[in-house]
């Protein structure tokens, strides 16, 4: 593949990723979950991978493999559109699953805890260090022994552990039994749009002149909330 084209793909696949775990967190937060968006990215992944692992393995899915000495001369083969997009395929399911795991894996975890009590807070903190440190060390592996094994050994070697692994990860995710939910609390998107609605049919109404006779008094639902008194600053 050329190296321009190869640096194109690579760069657009790595800002789609930064870009679709902010979709990610709205579709959890308003509509599905944390533990159902995990649990649809992990096997967006594993499908990703395991295409990545099938474009190196099977030999129709990838060019005809080219020496040293024909790059230098220029006579490879270069790659059909079919392979092009069986890579992009797979880059993109790989985009899907980190958009589903990158923004609610560690509020998931966060969730398991009760930050309400000592033993929560002290358990949060020792999660927090625990996630880094063992994240720090895959991807120091990641950039060594997996590269080596890569370069060294065998490409579909390589994506075949990547498989395993997130294989095992989907198998231990789901292997849990007692979780807590928090369930997602809607479009923030659609509150916001009721409420310059409203407005905007309400913009010619006036207040009374005592607030004694205002009637609209809702009930709090919860302690963190509190009631924003009457304001004539817009009127």
């Amino acid at each position: 593949m050329d190296q321009v084209l190869a640096a194109n793909i690579m760069n657009t696949w790595m800002a789609v990723s930064n870009v679709v775990p902010l979709i990610g967190a709205f579709v959890a937060d308003s509509y599905l979950g944390k533990f159902l968006t995990i649990a649809i990215a992990s096997f967006a992944s594993l499908m990703g991978l395991v295409i990545l692992m099938l474009t190196a393995w099977v030999p129709q899915f990838h060019p005809t493999p080219c020496s040293m000495q024909q790059q230098q001369l220029g006579v490879c083969n270069g790659h059909t559109d079919f392979q092009l997009w069986i890579l992009i395929f797979g880059l993109f399911w790989l985009s899907i699953g980190t958009g589903g795991i990158r923004p609610c894996s560690i509020p998931f975890a966060v969730d398991q805890f009760d930050l309400t009590t000592s033993e929560g807070r002290h358990g949060s903190s020792r999660f927090y260090s625990l996630y880094y440190t063992t994240q720090t060390i895959v991807m120091l592996i990641n950039q060594t022994l997996l590269v080596y094994i890569e370069d060294s050994l065998s490409w579909t070697l390589g994506y075949g552990i990547f498989t395993l692994f997130m294989l095992i990860a989907i198998i231990v995710f789901f292997a849990g039994r007692v979780y807590s939910y928090v369930q997602p609390g809607g479009s923030i998107l659609s509150s916001i749009a009721q409420v310059l609605i409203a407005a905007r049919h309400k913009q010619h109404l006036h207040l009374p002149a005592f607030e004694d006779t205002n009637f609209y008094d809702p009930t709090l639902q919860n302690d963190l909330e509190e009631k924003l008194p009457l304001t004539k600053e817009f009127g």
